[in-house]
């Protein structure tokens, strides 16, 4: 089986959406993949986290420096502060293509750690110098975490326990963070974080305000690892304890009260990029499922050949097409300005259509498989895109995403 094989959407098809620079990309990419991630991609998994990092150390550390040196990081990042520059789209139609020849929309996230914290410090962060000092360190390879859950609170935000009190020049941190993706200890480079807590406690969400911090700051304390079903090579989920953290009043990620807001319209950029690599992971299902059907024989034929088979892939790629339209026509959307999309509505339309239709193009692959799909030995790696994707339903919360767009719908009619 041919693992490099392109795939349904070719980009040497599309010249008018792939840039030369894009194409050099998505080379260098694909010779990483090859190099680092292919031949190994069964033992990380079964390692997963910490234990990657000491027992494979050579090649975690190996790839994520690879992808560090080929410059991938910071894609967003505006030319005046030193950045490509590259659109939401650029990025995304990447994305996806990295997904696919990787097999699992986790491996994209390590080429592209940290985008939205691009978005929050470019729109959101009041002193300029603060701006371009972590825009370089982005560039320069360092890992952002970037998220705002309390082990208590979940997706109540307003009802977080971490707190920073003012003092002076400075804010005390105080509280657990959980769920902080790319939080590895001994990180290739300068690591960083965006945290959210509380700066008034008397408040709930309005009461909320972003952080950069620097991972060496004393009282960050790495309390227990996520062991999680999927998504598990790659970057290990901690639980972060901040004990009387000190952070300078220019390192406010966002306007005091106004956190929130930041943390949703990183997250709705990114969004829209998440949905490319659902799309991606659509795309890869039907290509090991039509070279699996293709190669298989049974009753002298190939069981591509059966009409039984073809009507599950028939769906998966009405899915995938479907997919790829909506989360390009969200990119575009952003990318131009409309206030509906910088709003989250596209974003959120398009990953509300291309994360149900990854997991059942997983899912629908397997069936069709069989035992086959589900034995890792086999080398077939549908059952790692599976697991992988399962946190697909867990982004943002899908029942969150539905309350916003049917409320759009109903401001939109009264």
């Amino acid at each position: 089986m041919d693992l490099m094989k392109l795939n349904i959407y070719d980009p040497a098809d599309h010249p008018e959406e792939w840039t030369p620079e894009m194409y050099q990309k998505l080379e260098q990419a694909r010779d990483i993949v090859e190099e680092w991630w292919l031949p190994n991609r069964r033992q990380l998994d079964r390692l997963g986290g910490v234990l990657a990092m000491t027992e494979m150390s050579d090649v975690y550390y190996g790839l994520h420096k690879s992808i560090i040196d080929a410059g991938f990081y910071g894609r967003t990042i505006p030319k005046e502060y030193g950045g490509p520059g590259w659109s939401l789209l650029q990025c995304s139609l990447l994305s996806a293509e990295i997904t696919k020849v990787g097999f699992t929309p986790r491996l994209d996230d390590a080429f592209f750690t940290g985008e939205p914290a691009v978005q929050i410090l470019l729109k959101w962060t009041p002193d300029e110098d603060a701006k371009r000092e972590y825009f370089k360190r982005t560039l320069d390879g360092g890992f952002c975490t970037v998220w705002a859950t309390d082990p208590e609170s979940g997706v109540d935000m307003g009802g977080m326990r971490g707190s920073a009190v003012r003092d002076g020049d400075h804010y005390i941190l105080n509280g657990p963070k959980w769920w902080m993706a790319m939080c590895s200890p001994g990180p290739v480079g300068l690591q960083w974080h965006l945290a959210l807590l509380k700066t008034d406690t008397t408040k709930r969400t309005s009461g909320l305000t972003l952080f950069i911090l620097n991972d060496e700051e004393p009282g960050i304390i790495r309390g227990r690892e996520g062991d999680l079903m999927g998504a598990r090579w790659g970057c290990a989920r901690y639980e972060l304890l901040l004990k009387d953290v000190k952070v300078q009043k220019k390192y406010l990620a966002s306007p005091e009260g106004k956190g929130l807001y930041a943390l949703v319209d990183g997250m709705n950029k990114h969004m829209a990029n998440q949905a490319f690599q659902a799309v991606g992971v659509s795309e890869a299902a039907i290509k090991l499922v039509l070279d699996y059907t293709q190669s298989t024989i049974r009753w002298d034929h190939p069981i591509i050949e059966y009409q039984g088979v073809h009507f599950p892939i028939a769906d998966m790629w009405v899915n995938a097409e479907a997919s790829r339209a909506i989360t390009t026509k969200a990119c575009k959307l952003w990318d131009e300005g409309d206030q509906e999309a910088l709003h989250g509505k596209w974003a959120i339309l398009a990953f509300r259509m291309a994360a149900p239709s990854a997991l059942e193009a997983c899912l629908k692959g397997i069936e069709l498989m069989g035992a086959r799909a589900i034995e890792r030995e086999e080398g077939w790696p549908l059952e790692l895109m599976y697991r992988d994707s399962m946190i697909f339903t867990l982004y943002r919360t899908p029942n969150i995403d539905r309350k916003f767009l049917a409320s759009y719908l109903v401001r939109r009619r009264l």
